[in-house]
């Protein structure tokens, strides 16, 4: 019997209709007027798990209600995932390196990259602080799902191989949280080639969330995890953190039998995210250096501004909300 309830399982898509969708979003941004650059992030390595991601430069100043994507149809929508990034002109110039920005390139406009000037050893603390802050969000988002018997199966792919980075920030190159990421990205790349690849889904699920767990546990005690003059918060309504002497996390709630998940699924998902709250205690240091107290403080100005700006458009950012 399945341990887990699998939803948002991959549908194929053709390779052309990433191409077409970018292309059409592209053109929509380029005509409306107040836009200098349109940068495609990532590539498309496994069609139909793959998610499309684009990060939009505006001019300095300018405000829009403006989303292309709601021009898409349902395929449009599966692709792009969440909304677009958009930043100004001035702040896509300033966060470069502060964001770590990878694998894009301009499809149109103009290219507005500088080159970024940060030291090996303000990069390296950035590029830590990165990898710490994904893999907290990680933790949080498995035991989430872990919690309530149910798995997002494209998102796990996802973010599974989204981590490669991360591990290569961090500079692991083996291990057994290592080698079940690849097992991961394996999987991706031969996901619809058998249709019985979603039944190694939960062991998969079961050991990325156990090696995580363990190696988060483990590098939180060697490497410091910064926060912005903070000691406790939350990172989502439902889930708080405070300064511990080690990662631990604690659940509270009305607890639900869990066959409910197998009938409903996502609104069983939606409504237990509603019922349950989660803390979570790890070492935290909240006397940030100077580079990540200049990073706090953009990719704060940055979310502030997209808010009153360009509302439609994410703000490039933390993978967690420490502000």
């Amino acid at each position: 019997m399945s341990k887990y309830s699998l939803i948002d399982l991959p549908v194929y898509v053709q390779p052309e209709l990433y191409e077409i969708n970018i292309s059409q979003v592209a053109s929509a941004l380029m005509n409306h007027g107040k836009v200098e650059s349109v940068y495609r992030i990532g590539s498309v390595t496994a069609p139909g798990i793959s998610d499309l991601d684009m990060l939009v430069v505006f001019k300095d100043g300018a405000s829009t209600n403006h989303d292309p994507l709601k021009k898409l149809d349902d395929k449009g929508h599966y692709l792009f995932v969440h909304r677009l990034f958009g930043v100004s002109v001035s702040h896509f110039q300033n966060a470069l390196g502060l964001a770590q920005f990878h694998n894009y390139r301009l499809i149109g406009g103009s290219d507005t990259r500088t080159e970024a000037t940060l030291t090996p050893e303000d990069d390296g603390l950035v590029k830590v602080q990165t990898a710490l802050e994904f893999m907290v969000k990680m933790y949080m988002v498995l035991n989430f799902q872990k919690e309530y018997r149910i798995i997002k199966v494209r998102a796990f792919l996802l973010e599974a191989r989204a981590m490669e980075y991360d591990l290569q920030y961090l500079g692991i190159t083996s291990g057994p949280l290592f080698d079940v990421v690849n097992e991961i990205i394996d999987l991706r790349k031969k996901w619809f080639l058998s249709e019985t690849n979603s039944l190694k889904i939960e062991d998969l699920f079961d050991r990325f969330n156990k090696y995580l767990t363990a190696f988060l546990g483990e590098v939180l005690l060697k490497e410091k995890f910064y926060t912005p003059h903070l000691s406790q918060g939350k990172f989502v309504k439902n889930v708080k953190w405070s300064n511990g002497e080690s990662l631990s996390l604690a659940k509270s709630g009305i607890p639900f039998p869990a066959f409910l998940a197998g009938l409903f699924h996502r609104r069983y998902f939606n409504m237990m995210n509603k019922l349950t709250g989660f803390t979570i205690k790890l070492p935290v240091h909240n006397d940030p250096p100077s580079i990540l107290e200049q990073r706090f403080s953009l990719l704060q100005e940055m979310k502030e501004y997209n808010k009153k700006h360009i509302p439609e458009f994410m703000a490039p950012g933390s993978s967690l909300n420490l502000g």
